[in-house]
C-alpha cells in the first residue's frame, strides 16, 4: 500500500479509495488476512464484558474497523457481509435476516472510507465509531428489527439510542488503542 495520506472525501478521491480497495482484494495476503479478520469476528462477537446487567460491550465491530483500515471498503464491505453470514451458519440466533447483513457490510464500507491509508488519530475514531453506532445500530438496526418483529419505531430507538450513547465512550477507546496498535504492527509486518 502506498503511504499517501489525503483527508478529503471528495468525489475524485472517493472513487480512488475504491479503485484501490478493489485492487487490494486481489492480493494474496489480503485474502488471508481478511479471512483471519473474519474468523476472529466470529470467535469475538461471542465475547462481551458486561458493564450492567443490561449493558454489554462486544468486540466484533474491531475486525469490521481493521479490516477497513488496512484494506478499504470494498474489502471491508465484503467480510462484514461473509462474517455476518458465516456467523449466523455456526451460531443461529433465531431467523436469518439479510437486513443486519447489508449493516454489516455498510458498517465496513464506513470504516473502510473513513479509516483506510490514514492515520489513526482520537478524532478519526470518534467519527468512524460515531458514524457506525448512530447511523447504522441506532437507525438502521431499529428499521430492521421493526421490519422483523413489528415493534414500534418510537419505542425501540430512545432505548437504542441511549444504550448505544453509553457504549460509545469504550467503543471509541477501543478502537483508537487497537487502531493504533494495529497500525504500527502492520507497518513492520506488511510494509503498510
Amino acid at each position: 500500500m502506498s503511504k499517501s495520506v489525503n483527508n478529503s472525501l471528495t468525489p475524485p478521491r472517493f472513487t480512488a479509495i475504491l479503485r484501490e480497495s478493489a485492487a487490494e482484494q486481489k492480493k494474496p495476503q489480503t485474502l488471508v488476512v481478511t479471512a483471519m479478520m473474519i474468523a476472529m469476528n466470529i470467535a469475538l462477537s461471542s465475547v462481551h464484558v458486561y458493564l450492567t446487567p443490561q449493558m454489554r460491550v462486544g468486540f466484533g465491530f474491531l475486525t469490521n474497523a481493521i479490516t477497513g483500515m488496512l484494506y478499504g471498503p470494498v474489502v471491508a464491505a465484503t467480510a462484514g457481509a461473509v462474517g455476518d453470514v458465516l456467523s449466523y451458519l455456526i451460531r443461529p440466533d433465531g431467523a436469518y435476516f439479510p437486513g443486519f447483513t447489508i449493516t454489516a457490510a455498510l458498517g465496513g464500507l464506513i470504516y473502510g472510507f473513513l479509516l483506510y491509508r490514514r492515520p489513526m488519530t482520537l478524532p478519526r475514531a470518534i467519527v468512524a465509531k460515531s458514524s457506525i453506532s448512530l447511523l447504522l445500530n441506532v437507525l438502521l438496526n431499529t428499521f430492521w428489527m421493526v421490519v422483523l418483529y413489528g415493534k414500534s419505531f418510537t419505542a425501540l430507538f430512545p432505548v437504542r439510542l441511549t444504550k448505544n450513547l453509553m457504549l460509545l465512550p469504550v467503543e471509541i477507546a477501543l478502537l483508537y488503542i487497537i487502531g493504533k496498535t494495529v497500525q504500527k504492527i502492520s507497518r513492520r509486518i506488511f510494509a503498510v
